[in-house]
């Protein structure tokens, strides 16, 4: 396996069985740390036949990303300048290896200096995400098809689950109805603290792209704060998601209209991470997910008001 890394023009040396990489391993078909013979660590990565043009159009916005000095473990470019290389009818991608610290959980969700770091990389992203045009003819991501057809799919297989999220459909009208005047740029679409490469208290790298593209500018940092909710509810005003805002307000990319559907963004996205449990059959998970949610739904017009009156507005 370490004589693929000549492909990009390195030298052979050892697989690194003994280190364990960060993020989701089901995102391709396997992947595994291999170290050339400068002592430099890689991901290698496997992809599943239907994965390559979309990992090719993340390999060009990650250069991108990288060469504008965000944070980013960026694919290498094969001989030909692509950023999937086919090797016997293999189609690999690889990426610096970045070590970094555990996230203690659920301690993070306390800790303000880790949301100034988040809040810092997404406005970083925000003011580079103009340059990244890969996704520009994508078809538009719609949020609300989106949870229909979830919906509808547990009706015939989860008629328990989708009985106890039916009520939150309503809460979610207003967002569903201002989506295609939102603001949208280029995004990470699966930003949260485990897709953060740490070292102490800092993000040093955020990893695992697979759904980048263009989303309501407020997407990334709904999709964290859910996450730290779901640890929590009430570390929603507390600790990270507040520090995360404020940094956000800081570098100007917390604007009032996205601000005013952020807490419905946050319950909306939701319906992913419970797909994603279904589709584990994470049984333990889906039932604190739909306990979350409905908590959302109830409580969503309380949120608004206490993240203003933490940023002084």
């Amino acid at each position: 396996m370490t004589d693929l890394l000549s492909i990009w023009g390195l030298s052979a040396g050892r697989q690194r069985t003994d280190i364990i990489l960060p993020g989701s391993p089901e995102r391709c078909l396997s992947r595994r740390a291999v170290e050339d013979g400068q002592g430099r660590v890689w991901m290698l990565e496997t992809l599943r036949p239907g994965q390559f043009d979309r990992r090719e159009r993340i390999g060009r916005a990650l250069d991108r990303l990288s060469r504008a000095g965000l944070p980013v473990p960026a694919y290498l470019a094969g001989p030909d300048g692509r950023y999937v290389v086919e090797s016997e009818g293999q189609y690999l991608q690889l990426s610096p290896f970045i070590p970094g610290d555990p996230l203690p959980q659920p301690e993070f969700i306390e800790d303000d200096v880790r949301g100034e770091s988040l809040g810092k990389f997404l406005c970083r992203l925000r003011e580079i995400a103009g340059t990244v045009h890969e996704f520009d003819d994508e078809p538009p991501f719609l949020l609300e098809g989106y949870v229909n057809e979830l919906m509808a799919a547990m009706a015939g297989r989860r008629p328990d689950l989708h009985r106890a999220l039916i009520p939150v459909l309503p809460v979610l009208t207003p967002l569903f109805e201002a989506w295609g005047s939102l603001p949208s740029v280029f995004s990470h679409g699966d930003f949260h603290p485990l897709n953060v490469i740490w070292h102490g208290r800092s993000a040093v790298a955020v990893i695992d792209w697979e759904f980048a593209g263009l989303r309501p500018c407020l997407f990334d940092a709904a999709n964290c704060l859910g996450c730290v909710g779901i640890e929590d509810p009430p570390a929603l005003v507390r600790g990270l998601a507040p520090a995360m805002l404020r940094a956000m307000r800081r570098g100007l990319c917390l604007d009032r209209t996205s601000l005013a559907l952020l807490p419905e963004l946050i319950l909306g996205l939701r319906f992913a991470w419970m797909s994603e449990w279904l589709r584990r059959k994470d049984e333990e998970m889906a039932r604190i997910e739909v306990s979350y949610m409905r908590l959302l739904a109830n409580s969503l017009d309380t949120l608004l008001p206490a993240w203003e009156k933490l940023l002084g507005e």
